[in-house]
């Protein structure tokens, strides 16, 4: 069925528990004696008016009236009997005048004017006699009660003037002066001052049209306005008019009587509900509900050197005294094994899915729970929470409304305050000892190569993934591929920032900058199904050092350097589901170092120290010469390349180099200096024969066009053809000092001088000389002298360094020979609460990060001496739970730790659970494997720990204030229950057991009692089978489904049923057959006063909809939910009358607003729950009444309603395009919201006296956490 969207639904507003008692059911409904005391005694007035009084003479002499009409009391009785409705309709109360009410007055007034007009000067002469009588009765009072009630009623007459005067006229014009008299007599006008003159002329200067029947109406009403003042302050009187003491003993003694008649008024008008009760009793056979007991958690706490404690069934415990001085008494239900198990930590972590979150809203991930067949994909998780929920321990009955609660899963609501959590550390770390990098400028590369294999539809490859990501972001078609350099850049936004990389240095963690991400994709050498991370190491970043579990924490079982990638939560994707699915084959780290100055050097003559420039072949090089160069950085490294920079002290300058300088000398070139390079290997040089490969030019030649042949100062001499024959050391000596010893047997390089034959001329220098200066001897001409030799060069070296690359590759399963578990290199999982070695799964392929394939998990640490056995676990729960089907709540699964793997319980371990799957507080009963373990490192040591764990609906579970071991369940012996005792248990009442109980150190009630119901009272049972006679215990009509349900559930306020509607409500298609939409409401706590918000638990949702199944038929579809609150907020302008007190005013304005519009206020505004429409210029009138308002402009109202899962509907009575002018009128979104008001109304103050226009709020004037919103 289509309905315009504008189209109201008239919805009544439910049943509740206030209004089920029907009216014909309550007391004074119908009395067979109804009279009250003052109509009673205003009765015997008149009676007594009629009976006539005979002195003792025999002679009549007036009425016994005289006796009681001069008393106050019977004065105010007769006001108060006055039967206004009457009056309004324009009847004539009797009056007792000197002739009958058919007399020639009243024939006079009928007669002289209109009917109308007539009528209403007979009911205002009527009035007018009336209160003249009062007056005159008040005036001979003499206590304090008749003077006050004569002042009021004296002040009533002077404040009717101006109607007197209009009535004087009417009156002046139909009737002759002396008839005129008896309508108003002189008494009356004694208090008028206006009156004093008692002529015509104190009332002439009114001109009145007394053909018109307006003014005298007018004048009328006011008459009865008057009268009911007087009751108002007749009835305020009453009561102290009767105990005053001050009365004749004639009235008095008429007084005590009537008061006593009225005793037995009430025996007699108890004659209907004795009727009612005779056929509920005695026909139907109808008895009380008996008394429900009412039950508690209590936690045990053992002492230390009792392991065991039996608590037998029906053990007896105290809960104080009742109002008889007798025990209460609670006595256990079962029998119960009590362990010194106790619960020492509580973690959660959340992996969210927001919807909202892009690009993980547009990516799914297979779900590998056997749970979940139907749905076997879900969302990319956008990132990952952790938190510590704190361990309650010793708290009072005050501090338990003062704790906070943790969401159970980790996952808060939408709307509710968020708990403090940080985000969760997931990644992966790798110890290596090439990371042992020291010093100089060192670039590291890791490779992480990747299975091929598929993990349901998920891609098998790196490079398909990315593809994928791609598609997503850039939104192209399902059958196209994106470009490569689409796909490069999708890969470097992604990756660029994925991780924080930090590494191992002597003073904790340290972040690396930046790092470069790459590919296949990008670089083609790239081996595919790969990803390769590369970052530089300045030269002044700190030494990376070997991992110190004091220093850095977590307690890895290593002594190498780690290098760690945590996913970083503010990345573009949170990668977590994306990087998990990839199965991990091995990780190869690549190191290139320059620069590395920490060297041991040694030569012929021993050791050498590269801190000042020194001789490395001696003194006196000749061939066989050698330098020895070990790099204690290097040593454990299996290297690829090894280079050795030299800074030459004292070459010869100058063009030509050494055969320059070795002029005189034979055979001398540049390229003549040349040395062998070999490595120690087992304790020997090799290669043992020297090759071409293995010789180094000790100098080179500078370059460039001004190099002319001259030496460079500096050379590298390579040691890349001697690495296959490099041995690392063994893994052993790891972290020992490198030093060169005959028992030595790795870790150096030799560079062995080898030419030329003369080395560098030492042994040749005395004979060079020596023939030069025989030479210039014998010639006779200077000029014909020989050039004397220069002394032979002597290698200085000012400065060395050492260039190195290695590369160390780490496969699952294989493991490093003679290594112990600490020098081992290792892949580390990174838990949110520990770490766990990666070693090599033949069951699963190991992914690069730890798997959880739960969205939601919740840790209990237990400290146990023993391990295993059967633990109560007490859940002390906010009962906060949303609806959650059955079927899911299914899928909770419980874990234990047991050497680092996680063992599913199965369904017959969880012995017990009253939490309903933790829709409710209660305990479960764990019979936990005695294969767990506590030396975990997932989680921390020396703990049993237990997980639980759920995917769906996360939010909708309750709210977790602790959790406790050792508890046990108590119920109230019905013995000692009287009728009247509160059913409910305050918290920490029951603190000890009736009988002493070996082994039980403290008892704690953690929370009150619950579940209790008091024997049932006589009103309540009229109301149910009342309730009963009319449904039959059917439920046919939506009456029937809230008055079922209110009775099925006491706890409950209020129940609407919506026929045919379902809770996919849509505004032009609102009607859907086979549907039942059942709304129920709670009772307001103290906690929701501020927010007006109840709801009911999931828990109660599900009993209502089991309750509901067993009366319908089977083919209606059941839904029952809380009602949505709609948020109002008004905002105005207005003019105070005290504008130096604008900030209490303004407090005050603002909760009148709010109680004006809240449903839960039954005194003032809109109380209706269900079916509300709000128009805005009511709102304007309470405002505008209000005493401190001068005036209010610029009113709107804008109304927030939820509409989707995040999403809101913002409604703004100023907006004219979406505003009905001719309705003007706010009405509800969906048939079953409630309206609230808003915490704080936008009120603005001005002075002026100008009208503002209403404007639509701008996004300027929404505030975060209040009236902003994500609108569709």
């Amino acid at each position: 069925m289509h309905l315009p969207v504008n189209c109201l639904l008239h919805i009544s507003d439910g049943k509740s528990q206030t209004k089920r008692l029907l009216q014909p059911l309550e007391n004074d409904y119908f009395n067979l004696a109804d009279m009250r005391f003052h109509t009673l005694l205003t009765m015997v007035i008149d009676y007594a008016q009629m009976m006539k009084f005979y002195n003792l003479r025999n002679e009549e002499e007036g009425t016994c009236e005289k006796f009681f009409s001069l008393d106050e009391t019977v004065v105010i009785a007769a006001i108060l009997a006055i039967d206004l409705s009457k009056l309004m309709a324009g009847g004539v109360v009797y009056k007792s005048y000197a002739t009958d009410p058919s007399s020639r007055l009243f024939e006079a007034l009928y007669a002289a004017t209109s009917k109308e007009i007539g009528q209403h000067m007979v009911s205002a002469c009527t009035v007018i006699s009336l209160l003249d009588r009062w007056l005159q009765l008040l005036a001979h009072s003499k206590n304090e009660i008749g003077t006050e009630l004569r002042k009021v009623l004296e002040s009533v007459i002077i404040g009717l003037r101006k109607d007197l005067n209009t009535l004087w006229k009417y009156f002046s014009e139909h009737l002759a002066p002396e008839t005129l008299k008896e309508v108003f007599p002189n008494v009356f006008a004694l208090p008028v001052e206006s009156y004093v003159d008692k002529t015509e002329s104190a009332f002439t200067n009114v001109e009145i049209d007394t053909s018109d029947a307006m003014p005298i109406q007018s004048s009328y009403y006011a008459l009865i306005k008057a009268i009911e003042m007087m009751q108002t302050s007749a009835a305020r009187l009453l009561a102290a008019s009767l105990l005053s003491k001050k009365h004749d003993p004639a009235a008095g003694l008429l007084f005590a009587f009537l008061q006593l008649f009225q005793k037995l008024q009430n025996k007699i008008n108890r004659f209907t509900l004795n009727y009612v009760d005779f056929y509920y009793d005695q026909v139907l056979k109808a008895q009380t509900l008996d008394l429900v007991p009412d039950h508690v958690y209590l936690v045990i706490v053992p002492a230390q050197k009792y392991h065991k404690v039996l608590i037998p069934n029906n053990t007896e415990f105290l809960a104080g005294k009742d109002q008889n001085k007798q025990d209460i008494v609670y006595a256990s239900l079962h029998d119960t094994l009590i362990n010194d198990a106790k619960v020492n930590l509580i973690y959660t972590l959340f992996f969210k899915r927001d919807a909202l979150s892009f690009p993980e809203n547009k990516l799914n991930a297979p779900m590998v729970l056997n749970d979940h067949t139907d749905n076997p994909e879900r969302q990319f998780a956008s990132g990952c929470w952790q938190n510590v929920v704190p361990i309650q321990t010793e708290l009072s009955a005050d501090d338990q409304e003062s704790i906070q609660d943790n969401p159970l899963f980790g996952a808060s609501r939408e709307g509710e305050q968020n708990i403090i959590k940080q985000h969760a550390r997931m990644g992966f770390a790798v110890a290596s000892k090439a990371l042992c990098l020291q010093e100089g400028l060192r670039t590291i590369k890791i490779t992480i190569k990747f299975v091929d294999f598929a993990d349901g539809d998920i891609p098998i490859t790196l490079e398909q993934c990315i593809q994928r990501i791609a598609g997503v972001m850039l939104s192209i078609e399902p059958n196209e591929v994106a470009k490569e350099i689409q796909q490069q850049q999708i890969f470097l936004k992604i990756f660029k920032e994925m991780f924080i990389i930090s590494v191992t240095t002597e003073n904790g963690w340290l972040d690396i900058a930046e790092y470069l991400p790459s590919y296949s994709g990008m670089d083609a050498q790239q081996e595919t199904n790969s990803l390769s991370i590369i970052f530089i190491l300045p030269r002044n970043f700190p030494p990376v050092t070997c991992y110190h579990r004091d220093i850095h924490g977590d307690g890895y079982e290593t002594r190498l350097p780690v290098v760690r990638f945590i996913l970083n939560p503010r990345n573009y994707l949170y990668a977590y589901d994306f990087l998990s699915k990839l199965g991990l084959a091995w990780i190869n780290i690549e190191v290139a170092v320059k620069g590395c100055r920490t060297l041991q050097l040694h030569n012929n003559n021993g050791q050498l120290s590269a801190a000042t420039p020194f001789a490395p072949f001696g003194p006196l090089p000749e061939v066989g010469s050698y330098l020895i160069v070990g790099s204690p950085e290097a040593a454990n490294k299996q290297l690829t390349d090894f280079d050795i920079e030299i800074q030459w002290s004292g070459l010869p300058p100058g063009i030509g180099g050494f055969k320059t300088h070795y002029q005189g000398y034979e055979g001398f070139e540049n390229a003549d200096f040349l040395v062998s390079t070999s490595v120690l290997n087992q304790g020997k040089w090799q290669p043992k024969q020297v090759k071409s490969a293995a010789i180094n030019s000790l100098f080179q030649i500078k370059s460039g066009l001004e190099g002319g042949n001259a030496l460079s100062e500096y050379s590298t001499l390579s040691c890349y053809s001697v690495m296959p024959y490099w041995n690392s050391l063994d893994c052993q000596k790891l972290g020992t000092e490198l030093n060169f010893t005959p028992a030595t047997t790795e870790g150096f390089f030799k560079f062995t001088l080898i030419a030329p034959t003369q080395a560098f001329g030492h042994r040749d220098y005395p004979s060079a000389l020596t023939e030069a200066l025989t030479f210039n001897a014998k010639q006779k001409h200077i000029k014909l002298f020989r050039k004397l030799p220069n002394p032979p060069y002597t290698p200085i070296i000012s400065s060395i360094s050492v260039n190195y690359k290695a590369r160390s590759k780490i496969a699952l399963g294989r493991s490093e020979a003679n290594c112990i578990a600490a020098t081992q290199e290792k892949v580390i999982y990174l838990h949110p609460f520990g770490w766990e070695e990666l070693t090599q799964n033949v069951a699963q392929v190991n992914t690069l990060l730890p798997k959880y394939l739960y969205s939601g998990n919740l840790f209990v640490g237990l400290k146990m001496s023993q391990q295993g056995g059967v633990i109560t676990l007490y859940f002390h729960l906010r009962e906060n739970s949303l609806p959650i089907e059955r079927f899911d709540l299914k899928t909770i699964r419980w874990h234990y730790l047991a050497n680092n793997h996680w063992v599913a319980l199965n369904d017959k371990q969880i012995l017990a659970d009253s939490t309903q799957r933790f829709m409710k507080s209660g305990i479960v009963t764990v019979d936990v494997p005695a294969d767990i373990t506590q030396d975990n490192t997932i989680l921390q040591k020396g703990y049993c720990w237990l997980k639980v764990s759920a995917d769906h609906d996360l939010e909708k579970f309750c709210s977790v204030y602790s959790i406790y071991a050792q508890a046990i369940e108590v119920g109230r012996s019905s013995r000692n229950i009287l009728t009247g005792d509160t059913i409910r248990l305050p918290v920490g009442t029951i603190v000890r057991a009736r009988k002493s109980i070996p082994g039980i150190q403290v008892i704690k009630q953690i929370q009150p009692s619950f579940g209790g119901r008091l024997a049932e009272q006589r009103n309540h049972l009229r109301i149910r089978m009342s309730e009963r006679l009319k449904h039959k215990n059917r439920a046919l009509l939506p009456a029937d489904y809230e008055l079922l349900i209110l009775e099925q559930f006491p706890q409950l306020y209020k129940v609407k049923c919506f026929p045919s509607m379902d809770p996919g409500f849509v505004a032009t298609q609102r009607f859907s057959p086979g549907h039942l939409l059942i709304v129920a409401v709670p009772y307001l706590t103290q906690d929701k006063i501020n927010t007006q918000k109840p709801l009911i638990n999931g828990y109660l949702i599900n009993e209502i909809k089991d309750f509901l199944k067993k009366l319908v038929s089977s083919f209606v579809t059941i839904h029952v939910i809380n009602p949505v609150y709609e948020v109002v907020q008004v905002r105005c302008t207005v003019k105070l009358k005290n504008a130096l007190l604008g900030g209490i005013y303004l407090n005050r304005l603002n909760q009148a607003i709010s109680d004006f519009l809240s449903p839960w206020k039954d005194t003032i505004g809109y109380s209706r729950h269900f079916g509300w429409t709000i128009n805005k210029y009511d709102i304007e009138s309470f405002i505008q009444n209000l005493d401190y308002i001068d005036q209010v402009t610029n009113l709107s109202i804008l109304r927030i309603a939820p509409k989707s899962e995040g999403y809101f509907d913002l409604f703004d009575s100023a907006d004219k395009q979406e505003l009905n002018t001719d309705v003007k009128v706010i009405a509800p979104l969906y048939p079953w919201s409630i309206v609230v008001p808003i915490r704080q109304h936008f009120i603005e103050l001005y002075d002026g006296y100008y009208l503002i226009k209403p404007e639509i709020t701008g996004i300027g004037e929404l505030e975060i956490g209040s009236n902003f919103i994500v609108s569709e």
